[in-house]
């Protein structure tokens, strides 16, 4: 089928729209008429739907990612679909404003119940707005000695209980912030495009705050706190969008963002998200979603590996995936060629869900040629050798590795 032009296609019922492991051709759907069923055998994480009606759409992740369809899809009336192929996305929907807004929303609920599946951390089903956790996330901050974080809560939740007058905690909070307020320094956003020095907060969890962030140099990671430790999210680099989902859903930040690195960082606000913005970067925010939730269905995979070193050399692999995605780099030139993870090792143990490597396995994926690691990332010197590796402890263990 060609995708080289908006076409409508049509279902008759009980047809088989997208079978479980077929191959996407690059091509997005938005149902125009009549119901698509999910097959939920196939479910990998818990979804509140079990069709798509006319608006729905579906097609994001395998199309942007040029992977395999996760489920399979049949006709449970006559339907129509509108298909777009997934390089017209950005220009489809710029004029689409309510379309790409439900679109959005629908992908950004996958991302966010994915990574609460990934820090189990239990957050409220209803995603109601609790303020008192920002002051209760600063104690947190402050016994992780990282009082800027702590500063930064505080002020969230003292400028909340002033707008909507409230008196609750605010005593307490104020004795905490006069502790640490030499160390609260927001950054000035002045224009839409800065450059931020390391370790600028961009926003903290629980924060009522509903801005878009695009990474245009440097790196930022996002957090949160699970049972007192913090939790790594992801390492998001150059071309990462991120902050859409509490724009789509007007939800709390389920996660904390701060440049691990100096950064040019571009802030989109609601007001101008369709009117200052072209369909490029439109279209990055639909492909940052949908790398996002491959990638973290990947770590999904990944913590059901029941040797923390094979987890470790599983979450490289699946990164150099991401980048090779993320630059259109092809796969064979991919082979040989060094790639660099921009991740210190206790991150990447935090975020292979090891709470504390053994030393015996530390010094083991330390002695490894093909790595190099430094203290703010790893390179791979060869893919073929890190393939070679899985390989191996696909075989001494019987696992399906990523």
């Amino acid at each position: 089928m060609s995708v080289e032009d908006i076409k409508i296609v049509t279902y008759s019922k009980g047809a088989a729209i997208v079978v479980q492991n077929s191959v996407n051709t690059g091509n997005f759907f938005i149902v125009k008429s009549g119901r698509v069923s999910v097959d939920s055998e196939h479910i990998v994480v818990d979804h509140e739907l079990a069709y798509y009606e006319a608006g729905d759409s579906f097609g994001l992740v395998s199309a942007l990612t040029e992977h395999r369809f996760l489920v399979t899809l049949f006709a449970d009336t006559d339907v129509e679909l509108v298909q777009i192929p997934i390089r017209l996305l950005g220009s489809y929907l710029k004029e689409r404003k309510e379309l790409a807004m439900k679109i959005l929303g629908l992908y950004s609920r996958e991302l966010r119940t994915l990574q609460k599946h990934l820090s189990k951390a239990n957050k409220p089903a209803d995603r109601e707005y609790h303020p008192e956790r920002l002051v209760q996330n600063a104690r947190t901050y402050l016994s992780w000695q990282k009082p800027n974080l702590a500063a930064y809560s505080l002020q969230a939740f003292l400028k909340w209980s002033k707008e909507n007058n409230s008196t609750d905690n605010v005593q307490e909070a104020s004795d905490l912030f006069r502790s640490v307020a030499t160390s609260y320094k927001p950054f000035p956003w002045d224009n839409m495009q800065s450059t931020l020095e390391a370790g600028e907060v961009l926003f903290v969890e629980s924060e009522k705050s509903n801005e878009i962030y695009v990474v245009l140099e440097g790196n930022v990671k996002l957090f949160g706190i699970v049972r007192g430790f913090e939790y790594v999210i992801d390492v998001l680099g150059p071309g990462e969008i991120f902050g859409e989902m509490s724009l789509i859903d007007n939800a709390p930040r389920m996660a904390s963002a701060i440049t691990e690195t100096k950064s040019k960082i571009l802030r989109v606000t609601p007001e101008n998200l369709f009117e200052s913005v072209g369909p490029s970067l439109l279209q990055k925010i639909f492909e940052s979603i949908a790398r996002r939730i491959w990638f973290s269905h990947q770590r999904l995979v990944i913590l059901r590996l029941k040797t923390p070193v094979t987890r470790l050399y599983a979450y490289l692999y699946n990164s150099i995936r991401d980048q090779d995605i993320r630059l259109g780099r092809n796969l064979d030139v991919s082979l040989s060629t060094p790639h660099t993870i921009y991740i210190q090792m206790e991150e990447l143990c935090n975020m292979c869900g090891i709470i504390k490597l053994k030393q015996e396995s530390s010094d083991e994926f330390k002695a490894d040629t093909n790595l190099v690691i430094e203290p703010n990332r790893i390179t791979i010197k060869s893919r073929k050798r890190l393939e070679e590796k899985l390989g191996h402890f696909k075989s001494k263990e019987g696992q399906i590795v990523a």
